[in-house]
């Protein structure tokens, strides 16, 4: 049974299952957290289970489920329906990308985000590829990223996606932006910007959606993964 791994005050993670992508075998990871109101905040969800949702409604009602890039959508529908009071938020584009989900909003400036007294957001922009929005969840010290950051067990590849992991460097332990995402940046300024924001939290702990994640060194972590900017 898939079950929530808590990790810090009000924060749980759950690992769905693996999904392909360009020749690599990806993990898939969720991010719940539980607000001051006692609702809950769900980023980037994984396939949904009965098992899974009832964990879920232990810790309290679902009223925001967060696309944070144009690729993590792939499970929002069968969210929305199980849960249609939710408000569903995703990147601009997104809608037009999945016209089979209403979408509640976008998220533009992170100033507006209804979330914004418990999790604050920077957008990592400058690539060609797309635009990241990364979170922080102040009261567990969490930072929570999605693809900027793979790192992936080689031992859970064949062998055409241990080559690959290995050029696009994203092979554990040494996991960090894909190859094709660097060589899409078009404003490293602006990504580095975007870095910069995310040491200023000090954050404990890092979430990525695919590989082994951080659980202590978080700022060590993000400078050493992001040293392809001038951070």
């Amino acid at each position: 049974m898939t079950q929530l791994e808590p990790i810090g005050k009000d924060i749980w993670i759950v690992d769905g299952g693996e999904i392909r992508f360009l020749g690599l075998r990806l993990g898939t990871r969720s991010t719940i957290i539980r607000l001051t109101d006692g609702t809950v905040w769900v980023h980037s969800p994984v396939q949904l289970s009965r098992a899974l949702a009832e964990q879920i409604d232990g810790i309290g009602p679902v009223r925001y489920l967060i696309a944070p890039n144009l690729y993590h959508h792939l499970f929002l529908k069968e969210w929305q329906e199980h849960y249609p009071d939710a408000q569903v938020i995703g990147p601009q584009g997104l809608a037009e990308k999945r016209p089979d989900i209403e979408f509640s909003g976008v998220l533009a400036d992170p100033e507006s985000d209804p979330w914004r007294a418990d999790i604050e957001r920077v957008i990592f922009t400058g690539s060609r590829a797309f635009d990241e929005h990364v979170f922080f969840h102040r009261a567990s010290s969490t930072a929570i990223l999605t693809d900027l950051i793979v790192n992936l067990r080689l031992e859970n590849q064949s062998p055409i996606g241990r080559l690959i992991a290995r050029i696009e460097g994203v092979a554990f332990p040494e996991g960090r932006t894909p190859l094709l995402y660097r060589l899409g940046m078009r404003q490293r300024g602006e990504g580095a910007q975007a870095v910069r924001a995310m040491l200023a939290w000090e954050p404990r702990q890092v979430v990525i959606s695919h590989g082994e994640w951080f659980r202590e060194g978080a700022s060590d972590q993000l400078r050493k993964r992001f040293n392809w900017l001038p951070i």
